[in-house]
């Protein structure tokens, strides 16, 4: 029941917001509808960044808790970190420059990790803070609960609100450069994971998990620990749901998995068929427009 009542809360108000959002739209036109989508990145980036002020990222309070809210390592929560921290930072520089694979990529998996974020809002509910078990409990109105359903609604509006009103279009023509992107951005993780290890913003962890082992390499590769996006492989918590995926990896890539490479085989087969499913799914329910707004849907392009 502690559980049920986020989802009997914001599930609702964000549905309701949904709708107004698009009784709002519906009159503008796409040039209107992209400078919109503009602002609601910048509430979802400035939401990202501001964190290190809050509970409990800023340390009061957290006097009863694991060792790892110290400054400055507490600023690796607003970096790369992870699939929806990259789109929170990247939806504004994305939506101003517009590149088509950059989009494909930002609608289908912004929309897919916001939406399954509040599906299943792990950081909210678990009671854990960098995959470690924490004291404290998030309140229905705690700062960080406003703000991580927030968040990963705009993800999930943007990128919905792009394919509903066709200020992007997927094309099919495009579907085989989604598996790269997705590589890429696992690629980025890595990279950001790595220099976090490096500065040592990761060293609090390694002590309270004890993974101090080969000068810290035991924590940064361990598929368990801040494995947010599967960087690293499949944590031992998704074995099962993953088993699809795990299937395709051969077994020279696990045991223990190869960061990012290990996902190559299934990003090639899975990318393009959601691509298809997104492409299928919005060629029926987009919005329909007027020849007028045609026209003026390759210039916001």
């Amino acid at each position: 029941m502690e559980i049920l009542k986020f989802y009997l809360f914001y599930i609702p108000i964000l549905a309701v917001l949904t709708v107004l959002a698009i009784k709002y739209l519906n009159n503008k036109n796409n040039e209107q509808r992209l400078k919109f989508l503009i602002y609601l990145s910048i509430i979802a980036l400035l939401l990202h960044i501001i964190k290190p002020i809050f509970f409990p990222y800023n340390g009061v309070g957290v006097e009863n808790e694991p060792d790892i809210f110290n400054r400055p390592a507490i600023f690796r929560k607003i970096t790369f970190e992870n699939v929806c921290a990259v789109s929170a930072l990247l939806f504004l520089p994305t939506l101003l420059f517009r590149n088509k694979y950059v989009l494909d990529y930002m609608t289908i998996f912004g929309f897919l990790g916001g939406f399954l974020a509040l599906l299943w809002p792990a950081e909210v509910v678990l009671g854990q803070f960098d995959s470690i078990k924490v004291n404290y409990e998030m309140g229905l109105f705690s700062f960080d609960t406003v703000r991580f359903y927030l968040v990963h609604y705009l993800l999930f509006l943007i990128s919905f609100l792009l394919l509903y009103y066709r200020i992007h279009e997927l094309d099919t023509k495009r579907m085989f450069y989604l598996p790269i992107s997705v590589l890429l951005l696992l690629t980025l993780l890595f990279v950001n994971e790595y220099i976090l290890f490096r500065i040592g913003w990761l060293d609090d962890i390694a002590k309270v998990t004890g993974l101090t082992g080969n000068n810290g390499m035991d924590l940064f590769l361990d598929v368990n620990i801040r494995n947010f996006s599967f960087v690293f492989g499949i944590p031992d918590a998704f074995k099962e749901a993953g088993f699809l995926i795990d299937i395709l990896v051969p077994s020279f890539m696990k045991d223990p998995y190869t960061p990012v490479i290990w996902i190559t085989i299934p990003a090639f087969i899975y990318a393009p068929l959601i691509y298809l499913g997104f492409k299928a799914v919005f060629d029926k329910i987009t919005f329909k427009i007027d020849v007028l707004e045609e026209k003026e849907l390759e210039y916001t392009k």
